[in-house]
C-alpha cells in the first residue's frame, strides 16, 4: 500500500510540474479534462436501508484512490459542464472489534473472528456542473457505475477448508457529490471532491448484498 501511494504521489507531482502556467490573457478554450486523485478515504455510509448492513458492521474504512478523463465545456460564462469516464479502487479495512457479524457465503456463514480482506473496483461515467473562474472550480457530480466487489477470508493461516477463499460479485452503482479546486494556473488546480456512492451485488456468493460509502479524497484537475 505504502508503495501504490508512494507511486499515486509521485504521478500527481508530475502532473503538477507539466502544468501549463498559461497567462492569464489566453482564452483559448480548454476542453480537456484529467483528474487524479491519489489519496482517499472511503468509510460506510448510513444504515438507510437493510442490505448494508452487513457491510457496515464488518468494514471500518477503506484507502481509495482513482482517476478520470473526459470532455468539458463552458456553455456560459462561469458555467462549467462536462463528461468522463472514471476508475476508482477502495481497499477495505474489515473491522476486528468487539461487535460482531458474520461473513455469508453460498456455502454458509463465518465469524467474526476469520478476518476478511476485500476491495471494490467502480468503472463509470460521470457528469459534473458548476462554477467555474480563473482562481476556483466548484461542481456537484453524479455518477453512474459498474462495480465489481472482491472478498477473501484470511483465518490468519489456518488450515481450514474454508480459510483463503476468494469470492468476486459485479453489479451496477449510483454515486453524488460536490467537488472544489483551487485553480492555481489556468490549466491546473487541486481541491477536495466528496461522494456518496452506493453498489447493488448480485449476491452470486458475496457476503455483501449491497455497499454504500462516504468516500473522499484529494485530487488534481489538468485541463487542456
Amino acid at each position: 500500500m505504502a508503495v501504490l501511494s508512494a507511486a499515486l504521489l509521485s504521478a500527481w507531482a508530475g502532473v503538477v510540474a507539466l502544468a501549463p502556467a498559461d497567462a492569464e490573457t489566453d482564452e483559448r478554450p480548454q476542453l480537456g479534462w484529467v483528474q487524479l486523485a491519489p489519496l482517499g478515504v472511503s468509510v460506510p455510509g448510513p444504515r438507510i436501508t437493510p442490505d448494508i448492513q452487513t457491510f457496515d458492521r464488518a468494514v471500518r474504512a477503506g484507502y481509495r484512490w482513482g482517476l478520470a478523463g473526459g470532455l468539458v465545456v463552458e456553455p456560459l460564462t462561469h458555467l462549467l459542464v462536462g463528461a468522463t469516464a472514471s476508475f476508482d479502487h477502495s481497499v477495505w479495512i474489515f473491522d476486528s472489534g468487539a461487535e460482531r457479524y458474520e461473513l455469508c457465503f453460498a456455502e454458509g456463514c463465518y465469524g467474526w473472528t476469520e478476518r476478511g480482506v476485500g476491495y471494490l473496483l467502480r468503472f463509470g461515467g460521470d457528469l459534473r456542473v458548476g462554477f467555474t473562474s480563473r482562481y476556483f472550480m466548484a461542481w456537484a457530480l453524479g455518477s453512474a457505475q459498474i462495480s465489481i466487489a472482491h472478498t477473501r477470508l484470511d483465518c490468519d493461516n489456518s488450515v481450514e477448508a474454508h480459510c483463503g477463499r476468494r469470492e468476486n460479485d459485479v453489479g451496477p452503482g449510483l454515486g453524488a457529490g460536490l467537488g472544489l479546486a483551487v485553480r492555481l494556473t489556468r490549466g491546473f488546480a487541486i481541491g477536495l471532491e466528496g461522494s456518496i456512492d452506493h453498489a447493488w451485488l448480485d449476491t452470486r456468493d458475496d457476503p455483501f448484498e449491497g455497499l454504500r460509502s462516504w468516500d473522499l479524497g484529494l485530487i488534481g484537475v489538468v485541463r487542456f
